[in-house]
């Protein structure tokens, strides 16, 4: 007997290019739909003797298709979830927090906290400030951006850095003028020491645990497939084991992660490695794939490591991780394996060293369909930059959430707030361009929620902190950059799967296509996107390969189940 569901009574946003009606009715057979439109003409398609429909009255409410985070960090994301949040937060409230996790957890034998922020610090960070409240055990504080990391002595000793400790390639243990290490680790220092030793001390079911409640936050926000941004051995494990076990709810495409090791050998076997991931994976494809490669070829501004033309306003000009020959050889060899390169790139000097590479990959391996390279994030950026990628076809990665305004202050003071800053994150640009784009969140950076990203891809304006409204003049001229509600939608759906080669089966609402979407508690097409600004919770219901992979619990439910 096949497996029919009406869904009617609906307001159906499809995502497909030039089409703005919100359809009434959606047939859904198997996993696969077999009609949009008016719900008469989906019961024509029913045989009416032989059929059995499972209707769903939806009471009018939105549905769009499942979005596709087009850049999260999985693993990152679940073990951050316990870890202790230091937002926004002075050094003395990080100090008040420390003292209280420790005398709730006193046998914790290591604290992780996440999302220090310079700009609250009010300075550089120092493990003094951490040794004076905890000085026995380690303390290891994420960065809000995961570039940099805030130790104490106490980590320092446990990882193995001293003062004669040099600094690893496109890395950095900053020390102060006398040459004593400061705490405070950055870009590959970060991802060749701090995440492998982290790693180390976690477990397989660990892992797993991450990923159970990981999938449950995903799907809550309507998300059905994510692109994972530094894919590595360990994590690929636990997917893996995962979806042997449990099986899988979304669908993930991964990106392996390659670090700028001093040899072309070694530089070359990492992606070869990325290419037998690929290979060895086809059987659970669509579930699990590798699909490229990941380069991070500078920093990030708020820590004054992302790659400028210009100086920062204090006059420092630090150069890139990846040099410009060994992206390029990088980039030729993965093009050549038909990975997708997903390079990123904040400064506009970054774009341009990820742009001459992808074109440099492209001219010389020949023409190619369905390359689909990609540079992430994009900050600083040119118009001519933009004009560029598109004319390569190259796929824009954003993230509207690193737009927030209450990220931004220290972002705008590091430039100077000059030129750049009027035309930080100009998003409908892209848009204007014809760019093929990708919206995601970037998780755990910044929130994963969907809706209230959205909020801020079409306004410009903080959902991350919905009660900030801010007075800078230069923040609110960024709002002439925003998307459209549409567009945005579509970058987030349409967009992010075109970039995973995937846009044939599903991204949009089409006969066809797999039924992955979500039901709204909200509409923004009625009653416009200020409905998103707080809508973290505002999905009902999550559907996958047209089976309900996620429904709201009540408040009612909740309380009717709690002891």
């Amino acid at each position: 007997m096949p497996d029919i569901k009406l869904f009617r009574n609906a307001r159906i946003f499809t995502s497909v290019g030039g089409d703005s009606v919100l359809h009434e009715a959606m047939l859904v057979r198997g996993d696969r739909i077999e009609h949009i439109g008016l719900e008469k003409e989906a019961w024509d398609k029913v045989d009416k003797e032989s059929d059995t429909v499972e209707e769903h009255d939806l009471h009018s409410s939105v549905v769009l298709p499942g979005f596709i985070d087009a850049h999260t960090h999985l693993m990152h994301f679940g073990s951050s979830l316990d870890k202790l949040d230091t937002l926004c937060l002075s050094i003395p409230q990080i100090q008040a927090a420390l003292i209280a996790y420790r005398e709730a957890r006193p046998s914790s034998p290591i604290i992780f906290a996440k999302s220090f922020t310079f700009d609250t610090l009010g300075g550089r960070p120092h493990r003094s400030a951490l040794d004076h409240v905890v000085p026995d055990i380690p303390v290891i504080i994420d960065c809000a951006d995961l570039h940099s990391c805030w130790l104490n002595s106490a980590a320092l000793a446990a990882m193995g850095i001293e003062e004669t400790t040099p600094d690893p390639r496109g890395g950095t243990f900053e020390r102060d003028g006398h040459g004593r290490l400061t705490g405070l680790v950055l870009e590959q220092a970060v991802f060749d020491l701090v995440w492998p030793w982290t790693a180390e001390r976690i477990t397989l079911e660990d892992r797993l645990g991450y990923l159970e409640r990981v999938f449950d936050e995903l799907l809550s926000t309507g998300i059905s497939g994510t692109v994972d941004m530094a894919m590595t051995a360990e994590h690929l494990d636990a997917l893996e084991h995962y979806h042997a076990t449990r099986g899988l709810p979304i669908r993930i495409a991964a990106h392996w992660f390659l670090r700028p090791s001093e040899t072309e050998a070694d530089r070359a076997a990492q992606v070869l490695q990325a290419a037998e991931h690929r290979r060895r994976l086809q059987s659970l494809s669509p579930w699990l794939r590798v699909v490229g490669v990941k380069i991070i070829s500078d920093g990030v501004v708020d820590a004054c490591t992302a790659f400028l033309k210009e100086p920062y306003f204090d006059g420092t000009r630090p150069g890139p991780i990846w040099p410009a020959e060994d992206l390029a050889q990088v980039a030729c060899l993965a093009d050549k394996l038909d990975l997708q390169l997903a390079i990123h790139a904040v400064g506009d000097a970054a774009i341009d060293q990820a742009l001459d590479a992808i074109e440099g990959a492209m001219l010389a391996n020949g023409p190619r369909p369905l390359r689909r390279h990609r540079v992430e994030h994009l900050e600083v950026v040119r118009p001519d930059q933009i004009d560029r990628l598109t004319r390569l076809g190259i796929v824009a990665s954003i993230q509207p959430s690193h737009g927030d305004p209450i990220y931004l202050p220290n972002w705008l003071d590091v430039l100077g707030r000059d030129h750049r800053c009027t035309r930080a994150f100009a998003w409908s640009e892209y848009a204007d361009a014809n760019s093929k784009v990708a919206l995601g969140s970037d998780v755990p950076v910044a929130p994963h929620h969907t809706l209230p990203n959205i909020f801020t891809a079409t306004t410009h304006r903080s959902a991350v902190d919905p009660k900030a409204e801010t007075t800078d003049p230069i923040l609110l001229g960024l709002e002439r950059i925003s998307l459209n509600l549409e567009t945005a939608i579509r970058f987030y759906t349409a967009g992010s799967a075109y970039s995973t080669r995937n846009e044939d089966a599903y991204g949009t609402l089409q006969p066809g296509k797999v039924a992955d979407f979500c039901v709204l508690g909200v509409d923004p097409f009625r009653d416009g996107v200020e409905t998103l600004r707080e809508a973290q919770r505002a999905v009902s219901q999550t559907w996958v390969a047209g089976k309900r992979a996620w429904t709201k619990v009540s408040a009612e439910e909740v309380d009717a189940v709690t002891p």
